[in-house]
């Protein structure tokens, strides 16, 4: 299924792979490290701190869902030299625990500001920057299996079609696709968690992201000419016999996530920080008392041969 990718030579990786190499993509904003590439819409720290947070979303979103990864292709993760791409890979959680559990595949992370340390990836893990929302620095039909999760905040509303193109364009004959997104909206929400929410989606809206394309991907995928067999799963509470663990959890790397943006919100909120430090610990109480949750949906399908 191909030759094992290196650092020094990967075999449908084109010469693109380094085109964000040379350009300063980091800024600093109140002592937080930020991409700075112009097209880009996400608006989250990348440095260590935010890559902890990841870690941990990593670590909650697999109990959720009682799983790495939904779709039918342990088959293709255990053949040698099987071919997988990691869209917008962040800390590597996910990509190097996948790396790990199957080291005959070779795994592939792109991001636009990659935050996890070379020196400690799985030998075949290969990790490079790129920017998604751009046409990928891959050969066609170079992956047998394309993962992506939780980006609702990195792609805008009108470029999920252009993303999936990509994804497709990148994948194998009778490989598999595969999105993981979450409803933006908590089940139940308090005062002090509507509030922040409503400024949330005004940020959403300011850069022209969807909160709820979760519920749009099972569409994006039958509406694809190259893709069939589409299946999609949704968790709409948590069932888990770790249920409260993991709300607690949630709520940490929840309000954490909120933190980062305080400069942000707090002047969208016309609130003070020491109001705005209040208003976050206020949800954070709505969250565990209310047991909040927010809905996550999986959507996988097929490349036609």
């Amino acid at each position: 299924m191909g030759s094992k990718i290196n650092k020094n030579q990967s075999k449908g990786v084109n010469s693109t792979s380094d085109n964000l190499s040379n350009e300063d993509t980091s800024k600093f904003e109140d002592g937080r490290k930020y991409h700075n590439v112009k097209n880009s819409t996400y608006f989250l720290p990348s440095d260590n701190e935010e890559a902890n947070r990841l870690h941990l979303q990593h670590y909650i979103l697999k109990n959720v869902w009682q799983s790495t990864f939904s779709a039918p292709v342990e088959h293709l993760l255990n053949q040698e030299g099987a071919k997988v791409l990691d869209a917008g890979t962040g800390a590597g959680s996910w990509l190097f625990e996948m790396a790990t559990e199957y080291p005959k595949a070779n795994f592939i992370g792109i991001d636009i500001a990659p935050i996890q340390s070379s020196h400690t990836k799985p030998s075949n893990v290969e990790i490079i920057k790129g920017n998604i929302l751009e046409r990928l620095p891959f050969d066609d039909n170079t992956f047998d299996y394309v993962f992506q999760r939780t980006l609702y905040v990195g792609i805008p509303e009108n470029k999920w079609p252009s993303v999936i193109n990509e994804f497709v364009r990148v994948l194998k004959p009778d490989g598999y696709l595969e999105l993981s997104e979450a409803d933006f909206k908590s089940s139940t929400m308090g005062p002090a968690t509507t509030k922040v929410t409503d400024a949330i989606l005004a940020m959403f809206r300011e850069h022209g992201l969807d909160p709820n394309v979760c519920y749009k991907l099972q569409n994006y995928f039958e509406e694809h000419k190259q893709l069939h067999d589409v299946h999609c799963e949704k968790k709409e509470k948590l069932d888990s016999k770790n249920a409260e663990e993991l709300r607690k959890l949630s709520t940490e790397n929840y309000i954490t996530a909120m933190m980062t943006l305080k400069p942000k919100l707090a002047s969208m909120m016309e609130v003070s920080y020491d109001e705005y430090d209040d208003l976050i610990k206020k949800m954070g109480e709505e969250l565990i008392n209310l047991k909040s949750f927010n809905p996550q949906v999986r959507a996988y399908a097929r490349k036609k041969l």
